[in-house]
């Protein structure tokens, strides 16, 4: 009904508000065009053949901070469905979207890459018992809009993007601190040194398909998942 779906409005509302009030990133942009005469240069990416390719594309929002150990970059993509940082589907070279965006934006903003998040716009559907309090719902319907993807595997860095968060699950983003202080294993969360890994295999998948599309290589070919190992080292 109209009063319900205005409740979740404004539900939603408040976490896209706290998302940003009880954190250190600051909102750079939205809708940041890549290309020429745009916000920034078109990402350029040269084959083994010497030619050169340019891609051109929007993202939906960038958030950076800046601090004394230097600058950092988050990057956040709005969706009408439900969606979760598949790394199967990244080697399989179908999310990549995001990585590439990351690569770019680092080297431009000369950053370091915080997390890449997909933000959920579709209405929750929550379970809820007769017993639990408005307050209850509301919770339960947050943890829905919570921000899915991969985040650095860093706990100052995954606290200043949710400043109320000690131990726990946060609501915001997709991280858990033990009380152990670190982080668990339910979190969505990888090393400095998995994130430049992920940003070069990006690269290597992007000039693949594009030296197969210049060679007149457009055959159909099925989606093949095979597990992605990442490195295991981290700093």
């Amino acid at each position: 009904d109209t009063d319900r779906s205005r409740g979740l409005g404004d539900v939603y509302k408040r976490q896209i508000v706290d998302s940003i009030r009880y954190s250190d990133f600051e909102v750079l942009g939205h809708e940041l065009e890549f290309g020429n005469g745009k916000d920034y240069e078109p990402i350029k990416v040269q084959l083994e053949n010497g030619k050169n390719i340019e891609i051109i594309g929007k993202i939906d929002r960038i958030d950076i901070m800046k601090n004394e150990n230097g600058d950092y970059i988050r990057i956040i993509d709005y969706k009408s469905s439900v969606k979760n940082m598949d790394l199967n589907e990244v080697l399989a070279g179908i999310r990549l979207q995001l990585l590439t965006y990351m690569d770019a934006m680092c080297k431009q903003e000369e950053a370091e890459p915080a997390g890449v998040f997909y933000y959920n716009l579709i209405e929750p559907m929550v379970k809820a018992s007769k017993n639990m309090t408005d307050e209850e719902i509301e919770e339960e319907i947050r943890k829905q809009f919570k921000m899915r993807g991969l985040i650095l595997a860093d706990i100052d860095i995954v606290r200043k993007m949710d400043k109320k968060l000690v131990t726990g699950s946060s609501n915001i983003i997709p991280a858990t601190i033990n009380k152990d202080e670190t982080l668990s294993n339910k979190s969505s969360n990888i090393t400095k040194t998995q994130f430049e890994y992920l940003q070069k295999y990006t690269n290597k998948i992007i000039k693949q398909i594009s030296e197969e599309i210049l060679s007149g290589n457009i055959d159909v070919k099925p989606v093949s998942y095979t597990h992605l190992t990442l490195p295991t080292n981290s700093r």
